[in-house]
């Protein structure tokens, strides 16, 4: 076994989910006993938690890849692109993207949206992020995209703790398809 197989990433993963989710369940209490806190604003600080889990969920899944990488190249010479590992999933949304490209694009448009000027096509930069959302029905006119894309993933439970399972699937079934 080589030790890249060993899955070290998952825990830190784990304890970074657990305090998002935790500043999840401190908003549903602060619309419970804050006035002038309402869905809307609660809306507003959801988005950025959510943003914040996928870019951890981003750089987990990053980082299997770069494991991935470093096994594969130690046994058979050869490297897989970024973009074909995060089409390896079991499962599949609307539009046939995979969870961890969403996951990826929610990531790129959470880092990356107030640059830019309006919705990306074409050539800009961020267009692949873009029809990646717009695939599963996440577009420019979306008020809260992260959030979205939470529904879309964990249901409006809202518990991104479903990240880590579908994180941990993932990198699993990545390396029994490709080792």
């Amino acid at each position: 076994m080589h030790l890249k197989e060993i899955d070290w990433r998952i825990e830190p993963l784990h304890g970074v989910i657990v305090g998002i989710d935790a500043g999840l369940a401190s908003i549903h209490e602060r619309i419970d006993s804050e006035d002038g806190f309402d869905g809307i604003s609660a809306r507003g600080h959801a988005e950025t938690l959510f943003g914040l889990g996928f870019v951890a969920a981003q750089t987990y899944a990053l980082g299997t890849v770069s494991d991935l990488n470093a096994v594969r190249m130690s046994r058979h010479e050869l490297e897989k692109m970024k973009l074909e590992c995060y089409g390896c999933d079991t499962i599949r949304l609307k539009g046939g993207v995979t969870r961890i490209e969403l996951i990826n694009a929610s990531a790129n448009y959470f880092k990356h949206h107030n640059e830019w000027a309006r919705w990306p096509t074409g050539h800009d930069h961020g267009t692949h992020d873009a029809k990646t959302l717009d695939s599963v029905g996440i577009t420019e006119a979306t008020e809260f995209p992260c959030i979205a894309a939470v529904d879309l993933l964990c249901s409006t439970s809202w518990e991104l703790i479903v990240l880590h399972q579908i994180l941990q699937e993932w990198r699993a079934h990545l390396f029994s398809t490709f080792l």
